[in-house]
């Protein structure tokens, strides 16, 4: 037996509108998402600096258990973030903000190696790296006879088809970026 559903014309009628989900995030959210990546990334080599250096380290298991995980989460969240911003028709949301970008001009964050070849990375390119990644990894600095620290650079790695490539993002050039996105 074939069972039909259908939608009451009631409730055809009280459908809701697609709204940009990018009017829906406020701007000072996205400014301490960011505050709090640079935080993360820029205070490690002073935790390394406070380590005692070895493996029972306090500062050492924070780092382990939240360090790289939270910036990860941070940097990620940013790119889905300003890539929705960037790509919705709400952007620049108005004349002072255009003002703004047009006197900062875009920096490039980072290197695209793909086939081979190695291109500049602009910043939309590299949120769209990190959102399409299959493994993001920070990369690591000795402090001698301390513990390691982040050293402000990430790599994206992932493929598009059966091309792979690596995006190898400065951390302080896309918080520049994404700050003057907003």
């Amino acid at each position: 037996m074939q069972r039909h559903y259908s939608v009451p014309p009631l409730l055809g009628a009280l459908r809701m509108q697609p709204l940009s989900t990018a009017l829906l995030i406020e701007r000072p959210l996205i400014h301490a998402t960011l505050y709090e990546l640079a935080s993360i990334v820029f205070s490690s080599k002073a935790l390394a600096e406070l380590s005692s250096g070895d493996d029972r380290d306090e500062f050492e298991r924070l780092r382990v258990r939240h360090e790289i995980a939270m910036a990860t989460k941070l940097l990620i969240e940013v790119a889905v973030i300003l890539r929705n911003l960037l790509d919705s028709d709400s952007w620049p949301m108005d004349v002072i903000h255009e003002t703004h970008v047009e006197s900062r001009p875009e920096i490039p964050v980072g290197e695209l190696v793909q086939v081979g070849k190695t291109t500049e990375l602009p910043f939309r390119e590299a949120c769209n790296k990190l959102i399409h990644s299959e493994c993001i990894s920070f990369g690591m600095s000795d402090v001698p006879g301390k513990m390691a620290h982040l050293d402000g650079i990430v790599e994206a790695h992932g493929r598009k088809g059966s091309k792979k490539w690596v995006a190898t993002i400065r951390v302080a050039d896309f918080i520049r970026m994404a700050t003057r996105q907003l």
